[in-house]
């Protein structure tokens, strides 16, 4: 580690930092990149953190975004809890490796959590062993969660989508100072996953971040599910109801403490639950910040950005436990749900045997995975190869328990070859399998990021096509499958009734 040995302090826009050194590369950790959001601030965009004397220590990552610190999404997957929560919370993580490998491919990790919990300090995104193995630099950062992020209030001195805004701040900051870090600002690859695959996709539908990222990964975030300007009217109705607060009235808003904040989103979205859904705090196509939707801007995409995009075999069974009745289902009961879906439930149910999925409780599992994540990723990835370059994929190993199977989640520490920090050797199980795939996927993304190819020893990845839709299946044995449950696929493209989507 050459150049790091001899410094490990970089100058920054705002000022000095000193990194921590470690096998291969530099830590610089809680690097503020915007001003704490309080007071006035508050669903504001960000402002630039004014700038400091001397050397600022960048060694220990700083508090994560006000969260709730116990919830139903909490426990889901191991290692999802931050150790400290506050304001001054926008804060960014670069590892680095030696200064002497100047213009390294960036990647810029957009965590997930329901648009409500999480940070970039989690251990399972710790970049160290991606930058050192190979030759990457790996950036994570916070954004605003929650009400605190995407309250959408009908007032002139208040911003939609904050913490898309946010995102855009980070990326504006690896644009103005990754160089002194070794990378590329040219060469910026932004990747997450679940709620920070779909604020990939808000970044791919932003004029506001166009240029500052020049290839993405979307991994678990192609649902649709977005809140329009109407829907976002209710929610912020009732979170002030749930705050105590008139609404309209942005000055008591932004008084809240944070605490009080988190304690009045609970509320408000367990009221919001049967309008609006299980998050009612997530971005809004609000015809400035976020435009269109995801599919629209995927459909009229002028800036060519190649693309990664999949999800897991089983994503919704991580999630069986909000809808215990479901285990319950016969094939009445499932016909029945199925044809408030619009499809023929006779059709669907032999659709869905011939694929080897049996039991009605299996089957409404696969269709929740297909109608709000598999098909809303394929029509993203139709959309989007016609402008650029897509690969898609689909992540078949399961978790250890069986019941999982390979859910929403369980691709999480992969792409950081951490599948044994924090309890995921035991989510996942067979550690040194989970180490042999992480590698490959370490391979992939850090080559996709380097030229646009992702490339591997011994796996060959066409790109997709709307005619051959090549899948690559990422499980302990790898292959390419063209179109994969065809005749799934084929029973939710055709046309179905409006509920659909519900």
């Amino acid at each position: 580690m050459t150049g790091w040995d001899r410094e490990t302090v970089v100058t920054t826009t705002a000022g000095a930092v000193r990194g921590r050194a470690g096998e291969g590369c530099v830590a610089f950790l809680g690097v503020p990149y915007a001003a704490p959001p309080t007071g006035s601030s508050r669903w504001q965009p960000p402002v630039p953190r004014a700038a400091w004397d001397g050397v600022l220590d960048a060694t220990e990552h700083g508090p994560a975004p006000w969260q709730p610190r116990e919830g139903p999404l909490e426990a889901l997957v191991p290692g999802m809890d931050p150790p400290t929560i506050g304001d001054d919370a926008l804060s960014i993580n670069v590892w680095a490796p030696a200064p002497d490998q100047a213009s390294c491919p960036v990647l810029v990790w957009v965590h997930g959590g329901g648009f409500s919990l999480g940070a970039g300090s989690l251990p399972v995104y710790d970049g160290a062993r991606l930058a050192a193995e190979h030759e990457v630099v790996v950036v994570t950062f916070n954004y605003r969660l929650g009400a605190l992020g995407f309250l959408v209030l009908d007032d002139p001195s208040c911003t939609a989508n904050v913490g898309l805004l946010d995102q855009v701040g980070a990326l504006e900051w690896v644009r103005d100072n990754i160089t002194g870090f070794g990378g590329d600002p040219g060469n910026v690859t932004v990747f997450g996953e679940s709620a920070g695959a779909g604020s990939v996709l808000s970044l791919l539908s932003m004029p506001s971040a166009s240029g500052l990222f020049h290839r993405a990964i979307v991994q678990s975030g192609a649902t649709d599910l977005l809140l329009d300007r109407q829907g976002a009217s209710v929610v912020a109705d009732a979170f002030a109801v749930a705050a105590g607060v008139e609404p309209g009235d942005i000055e008591a808003l932004r008084s809240l403490p944070g605490a009080a904040v988190v304690t009045a989103q609970a509320t408000a979205a367990a009221a919001l639950f049967a309008a609006v859904g299980t998050m009612p705090f997530h971005p809004c196509v609000d015809g400035h910040v976020l435009p269109t939707t995801w599919l629209e801007a995927a459909e009229q995409r002028t800036d060519p950005v190649p693309l990664i995009i999949g999800t897991t075999r089983d994503e919704m069974a991580l999630f069986a436990g909000f809808d215990p009745t479901a285990a319950e289902l016969d094939d009445e009961r499932l016909a029945r749900r199925l044809a408030k879906l619009g499809v023929d439930p006779a059709d669907a149910i032999d659709a869905y045997r011939v694929s080897g999925v049996v039991d009605p409780p299996g089957i409404w599992s696969r269709v929740q995975t297909d109608t709000r994540m598999w098909m809303p990723a394929q029509r993203i990835a139709e959309a989007h190869a016609a402008h650029a370059p897509v690969f898609v994929y689909r992540f078949d190993r399961p978790a250890a328990n069986p019941a999982l199977g390979a859910c929403h989640g369980v691709d999480i520490p992969f792409p950081f070859g951490t599948t044994d920090v924090d309890g995921w050797d035991e989510f996942l199980g067979d550690p040194p399998g989970a180490a042999r795939l992480s590698a490959t996927i370490h391979s992939l993304w850090t080559s996709f990021a380097r030229d646009g190819v992702p490339a591997a020893p011994d796996v060959e990845w066409p790109a997709f096509t709307p005619s051959r839709r090549s899948t690559l299946i990422l499980d302990d044995h790898i292959t390419v499958v063209d179109d994969p449950d065809a005749g799934i696929r084929a029973l939710w493209d055709a046309p179905v009734g409006p509920s659909r989507a519900g």
